[in-house]
């Protein structure tokens, strides 16, 4: 249980007042989250709902440092568990492959997702599943340095949530790549840096939030299916921001794009 406030970006996390658990309002559904006030509550809802699950859900604890530690709790896992990652590094030649195979909570880091490092590349897929379209995937918390994969599932959803993925700069593919997917894709709170694409899209129901887009070699996204993006910042690309040619809609207070021929005031929009 953390002795600070769960909401991120709440101030007391940088100053005394953090050590004082007595005044921490505790989540009444999971009993982890705490914090300092209803508003910090009410602020945290956005991220903390795709953790906030019943303390009676089956718990598998990884605390040796590998990817292989890691792939035999998942294997272990039931539909619907949770795989908890201990602080660490796991992994160290980036050639690993981690899957996520069932409909499962893979979470990393409590307090910070950079206590959470994997040097492995990771596939989202449903090899091993019973394709229960009622089901949810959720990863979150965690530092990855590699790649993403999200395919040919039928989960109702899948979430990364406060997730940073790094992608090598020799690597020749796609930092994240969605495609084939039945059910909604929600890219939350994450950071995603690198890929030959920062993001491609080759599936329908994507939803990009308060994620960060950079440096990829071409295209920040390249999309042939419309999306929706809201308060995302997507530059520093070594082509253009966005290359959707199915359109895209755009929500939020404001969505900082790189320009280029397929920008929100460009041919392609969603308000062409």
């Amino acid at each position: 249980m953390t002795s600070r406030c769960s909401y991120s970006r709440c101030s007391t996390n940088n100053n005394d007042q953090a050590a004082n658990t007595a005044n921490l309002l505790g989540c009444s559904r999971c009993k982890s989250a705490r914090y300092c006030s209803t508003a910090c509550q009410k602020k945290d809802w956005v991220f903390h709902k795709f953790k906030c699950v019943s303390p009676e859900v089956t718990r598998h604890e990884v605390d040796v440092c590998s990817i292989e530690a890691i792939q035999s709790a998942i294997n272990s896992a039931s539909p619907g568990d949770i795989v908890v990652i201990k602080e660490g590094a796991y992994g160290n030649d980036g050639q690993s492959t981690l899957f996520v195979n069932k409909a499962i909570y893979l979470w990393g880091g409590e307090e910070n997702r950079d206590n959470v490092v994997l040097d492995c590349n990771l596939v989202i897929d449903e090899s091993d599943g019973d394709h229960d379209g009622s089901k949810a995937v959720v990863v979150a918390d965690l530092f990855l340095d590699g790649t993403v994969t999200i395919s040919d599932t039928s989960y109702k959803s899948v979430t990364l949530c406060n997730i940073e993925l790094k992608c090598p700069n020799n690597a020749p593919r796609d930092a994240l790549k969605i495609s084939g997917c039945k059910g909604k894709c929600l890219i939350l709170g994450c950071d995603i840096y690198g890929g030959g694409d920062g993001v491609h899209i080759a599936s329908e129901q994507v939803y990009l939030k308060r994620t960060c887009i950079q440096y990829a070699q071409n295209r920040g996204i390249f999309s042939r299916r419309i999306f929706t993006i809201e308060d995302c910042e997507v530059s520093g690309c070594g082509g253009y921001g966005i290359k959707g040619s199915a359109g895209w809609t755009e929500k939020g207070r404001h969505n900082d794009i790189q320009p280029g021929p397929w920008s929100s005031d460009g041919p392609w929009s969603s308000g062409w």
